[in-house]
């Protein structure tokens, strides 16, 4: 199931040194590993860190544009990509 999540309400965390992304739906908070994260959060994220003034990392360059449209900051994501997490799950291996 595709759903709406708007930007600001995605979190990037390191885990074991690779980026996930954690996002509110519903009563629910999800998990989604970093190469099933769609492209269009990548650009958005890539803009954030570079209007931040923050270095962007290597495996990130290919995100970065030098012209985004902004207009729309829901990204879509697939929640069937994803898993619901509470504090019983376990971490991603």
């Amino acid at each position: 199931m595709e759903v709406k999540v708007p930007f600001n309400k995605i979190q990037v965390s390191l885990a074991k040194d690779r980026r996930v992304i954690l996002f509110p739906y519903g009563d629910e908070w999800y998990e989604m590993e970093w190469d099933k994260v769609p492209g269009r959060f990548k650009e958005l994220y890539v803009l954030k860190l570079k209007l931040s003034g923050v270095r962007i990392p290597e495996d990130l360059k290919e995100f970065e544009k030098d012209w985004i449209e902004v207009s729309e900051v829901e990204v879509k994501l697939d929640l069937s990509k994803a898993r619901a997490i509470n504090e019983l799950n376990e971490p991603l291996e």
